[in-house]
């Protein structure tokens, strides 16, 4: 296991940031960068003024940097606190002498995923709103309507229907899975209230269940392309070498396929090995990547042409996420909140229409 591997093991019941927090603390650090002030200083200053675990880790990464450690080392003595392909980032950003565009570019992309968080829990409201009140009503339903229907069903003398049964049958088990929505409601929202960490950022933990929403990974993907794209275009700017280089912006997406693909490509370059067309589709990545990688060898034309594939991914990756925000909303109010009332009406007018169908037979 390798060093970074040791510190995502180390300090595993730290309490991590909050996205937003990590936003907040990556924001300001552009900031001193910026402004050319030693970062030992200005995030001493930030520990004084920042609120909270914000400010405790200012303090902390100050402390380390003033004895000697780099950025980077700092943030990995913090172990599960900092995300490692956060920490990824800024030695990926060091490393290429431009830190400033390599923390700008993890903040954008940081603040992608925060606000379409915020989106889909939005979205989800109003559905949620309309499933707990539909549950609430079809409780009602099975103890005082249902009683109400046997009746009208025994006074008339009629068949008990199918959809009549399974009401019934309902009701007089409503003591082993009456609680079970409610719990499970509550549950789901627990968990999402755990997605806003900053495990966000490769959908590690309970983001997961973000992932888990048709469109996110893809939407994630383009930035994460983006982002991969941009780092290495700075790092073969510095000359670090292309394996290397394809490494380690492969970590600082923090994308274990991607990871995997870079280290298999790394290996095949070090050691010279021929691409043909079968074996750059076992790397997985859009073919316009695979053929920049495979094909553009002198480093200056290879980095600008990766710039210019950042650019692209950005641009389809909001592209995306313009059309998830217009249609999520849709989609869930439809899917959860249509259903439920249907299922609702179902049950409200199935044994109803059944019984006028057998009044009405001679």
């Amino acid at each position: 296991m390798n060093s970074r591997d040791d510190s995502e093991s180390k300090e595993a019941n730290e309490t991590r940031f909050e996205l937003d927090e990590l936003i907040a603390l990556n924001e300001e650090m552009i900031s001193l960068v910026q402004a050319g002030i030693p970062l030992e200083l200005g995030l001493r200053e930030m520990g004084n003024e920042l609120p909270d675990r914000l400010g405790k880790i200012s303090t902390k990464l100050a402390d380390q940097m003033e004895r000697g450690s780099s950025l980077a080392e700092a943030m990995e003595s913090e172990g599960a606190r900092f995300p490692k392909v956060y920490r990824v980032i800024v030695e990926a950003g060091i490393k290429s002498g431009k830190l400033t565009v390599a923390l700008e570019e993890m903040s954008n992309y940081a603040w992608e995923l925060f606000h379409l968080r915020r989106q889909i829990g939005m979205a989800m409201v109003y559905p949620l709103i309309v499933f707990s009140l539909a549950y609430g009503l079809f409780l009602v339903f099975l103890f005082e309507i249902l009683t109400r229907f046997n009746v009208a069903y025994e006074v008339f003398r009629l068949g008990e229907p199918g959809p009549l049964q399974f009401l019934n049958k309902l009701e007089s088990t409503v003591v082993y899975w009456g609680l079970v929505p409610p719990l499970l409601l509550f549950v789901f929202v627990i968990l999402w209230m755990r997605t806003g960490s900053s495990q966000l950022l490769n959908f590690k933990g309970t983001s997961r269940l973000i992932g888990w929403i048709p469109g996110v990974q893809k939407i994630a993907n383009y930035y994460r392309y983006g982002n991969f794209s941009e780092l290495m275009s700075l790092l073969i700017q510095q000359n670090i070498p292309f394996a290397e280089s394809i490494v380690l912006a492969a970590e600082a997406t923090g994308d274990d396929q991607l990871v995997k693909s870079a280290n298999l490509m790394a290996e095949r370059h070090l050691s010279a090995q021929f691409e043909t067309g079968d074996t750059t589709k076992e790397y997985g990545w859009p073919p316009l990547l695979t053929w920049l990688l495979t094909t553009k060898n002198h480093q200056g034309e290879l980095s600008l042409a990766l710039k210019n594939a950042a650019d692209m991914y950005r641009r389809k990756a909001a592209h995306y996420t313009r059309w998830f925000r217009v249609l999520f909303p849709i989609f869930t109010g439809t899917i959860i909140g249509g259903g439920t009332v249907l299922c609702y009406s179902l049950v409200l007018f199935l044994p109803f229409s059944d019984m006028l169908k057998q009044l009405a037979n001679p």
